[in-house]
């Protein structure tokens, strides 16, 4: 039971760290939609991409992220079912 808990909260975290993500994401594509003239700004809009792009990994990170904690569940879940199969055979 202590173990779902810190699943749940872990899928919380995830879910929260994705949101935010997704958000900064579509922030940063309406920057890079800008059109710069100086140099500065057409620098800084590389840089932009390049954030946008690592956080569309990081997104892919967190979704992966997700999968790996829903497998942890149902094995938590098998074992809380055997400890409970073998507490009643006792």
């Amino acid at each position: 039971m202590m173990f779902q808990a810190t699943l749940d909260s872990v899928a919380f975290q995830i879910s929260d760290a994705k949101d935010t993500t997704r958000f900064a994401i579509g922030q940063l594509s309406q920057i890079s939609g800008l059109t710069w003239r100086s140099e500065a700004g057409r620098a800084f809009a590389a840089q932009v991409g390049e954030l946008s792009g690592r956080l569309q990994v990081l997104a892919g990170v967190l979704v992966d992220a997700e999968a790996y904690l829903s497998v942890a569940t149902n094995e938590i879940h098998a074992l809380e079912a055997q400890i409970n199969e073998q507490r009643m055979a006792s």
